[in-house]
């Protein structure tokens, strides 16, 4: 009986391996330039084994393919063919020249199961043109005007918790800081509470958001397990598992959403604003519940890294440092309470410092896209599947020395309105019609809260936080995680 098992587990294990074998065949067959697959992992061994940070990892690739003269690529993750292109031009076909073959971003979505999942990130097809349409007002200059009193409350919570420790001798994680201001904008914009996690971060709203961008390390190798081998988008599944934490968003809004029907009450906010396409147009509860936790998934980590990115790069460059805070102080004083929403986007140079940033260090290193019907590859004879993942490397892109010279020297310069870009090789919101419907709000949030920040302080590098700052190993976040956090030194004006 012994030997019958070992013979059964031998021979599952042989076909196992084969079948790895016939898979990585795949882009040999289709003639396109690859790298030489390890199995079982594919091309992503040194992430899988939490060596490399995935984004850095198709980084690197990107430069690999670049340096060899392709203009696109495969990889394989595990088993799972996924095609990388290296050429701008190719990604601008990709991303809005043949839109329609790439209209899905391949990102986990069951709408049944998992209802936090069926938000405009995810959802496919006709379901997101239809929700496009109807949220892509909620957005506007105009919203965001009405928004703008919560945003400047918060922002003088920001301050205020910051003076405190200006001048002290131990250096302050401002990713942290940063974080708890965003999410209580967010809290406030989205659901109307006071979430007070500047002030309190140990409070049960701080709880939820630290737990939800630090699922278990269980349940992101599951959620790969079901849905990231063949699909790198599907690690979005480790963020909606958590029922608990579905539950408590789901009551949220539903309260909240019960309280002001009942009582008549419009706040300028997020959630009233979904109300009333609720009630003009047509929108059901669970779309309401998952819209209002994609804008607290989007616009909480990512808005708080770039402000503490941004902080970092002006503490090792303190001339730049010191022409932003002339630029802001000339045109708009020193009182941040006075700051209004025109005059703060209108700043040419804080504009390039953030755009520089977002280029040094994109929220996120790659985009998705999945091929919905089969596309001949401009230029090639290459056809790529149906069902085909598409990685876009945002990162590569970003740091390539032939599109930004001395790539990792922080040079805001690069995006004076007298220098051109080469087309789609910066696109830290996307481009094409899935571009980042939240980009206003994401702008107004950061570049009020840096320009607050320098009217207010001067930061100083600390040893602790190097100046290129590296992402997290292995990371259970979406974004490019720095490493133990950004750590700065503060001064008071």
């Amino acid at each position: 009986m012994f030997v019958l098992l070992c013979l059964v587990i031998s021979l599952s294990l042989v076909s196992w391996y084969l079948y790895y074998v016939h898979c990585f065949n795949y882009w040999k067959k289709k003639q396109v330039p690859t790298h030489p697959p390890t199995f079982p992992t594919g091309n992503i061994l040194k992430s899988v084994l939490g060596k490399e940070n995935i984004f850095i990892t198709i980084e690197n690739y990107y430069k690999e393919f670049k340096r060899k003269g392709h203009k696109h690529a495969g990889l394989y993750f595990f088993n799972g063919p996924v095609y990388l292109p290296i050429d701008p031009e190719i990604v601008k076909s990709i991303m809005t020249t043949d839109f329609e073959h790439f209209v899905d971003r391949g990102v986990f979505v069951d709408e049944k199961n998992f209802p936090l999942s069926a938000h405009l990130f995810s959802i496919k097809g006709s379901k997101w043109r239809n929700l496009r349409t109807k949220l892509s007002p909620t957005f506007s200059s105009g919203k965001l005007k009405t928004m703008y009193e919560i945003f400047m409350k918060m922002t003088q919570n920001f301050i205020e918790t910051l003076e405190p420790k200006a001048g002290r001798k131990e250096d302050i994680n401002i990713k942290y800081i940063a974080a708890n201001f965003t999410a209580d904008i967010i809290f406030s914009t989205a659901f109307g509470l006071e979430g007070n996690t500047l002030q309190n971060p140990d409070s049960k709203l701080g709880n939820v958001v630290q737990n939800l961008f630090n699922p278990s390390t269980w349940i992101v190798i599951k959620s790969l397990a079901l849905e990231g081998l063949k699909n790198p988008g599907g690690i979005v599944r480790a963020f909606i598992s958590d029922k608990a934490l579905e539950e408590f968003f789901v009551n949220l809004v539903k309260n909240t959403v019960k309280h002001r029907d009942e009582n008549k009450i419009v706040r300028n906010d997020f959630l009233s604003l979904l109300l009333e396409i609720r009630d003009k147009e047509g929108l059901s509860f669970n779309e309401i519940v998952a819209q209002c936790f994609l804008f607290f998934l989007a616009g909480y980590d990512t808005s708080a890294q770039t402000i503490s990115y941004c902080i970092h790069s002006l503490a090792y460059n303190e001339d730049i440092q010191d022409k932003l805070r002339k630029e802001i102080l000339d045109n708009l004083g020193s009182d941040y309470t006075k700051y209004t929403y025109d005059n703060v986007l209108k700043l040419p140079y804080l504009e390039q410092v953030l755009n520089e940033t977002l280029r040094l260090y994109p929220v996120l290193g790659f985009f998705n896209r999945i091929c919905v019907k089969p596309y001949k590859v401009p230029g090639t004879n290459v056809v790529l599947d149906v069902g085909t993942p598409v990685l876009i490397p945002t990162l590569g892109l970003q740091r390539d020395p032939e599109y930004f010279p001395d790539p990792l020297k922080f040079d805001p310069d690069r995006f004076r309105k007298d220098n051109s870009l080469v087309p789609f090789t910066f696109m830290p919101f996307g481009e094409g019609p899935r571009f980042c419907i939240g980009m206003r709000y994401g702008k107004l949030q950061t570049k009020l809260g840096v320009a607050s920040l320098l009217s207010q302080f001067k930061f100083k590098p600390s040893p602790e936080t190097p100046e290129l700052i590296k992402p997290e190993n292995f990371s259970k976040s979406l974004s490019l995680v720095p490493v133990k956090g950004v750590t700065v030194k503060i001064e008071k004006l």
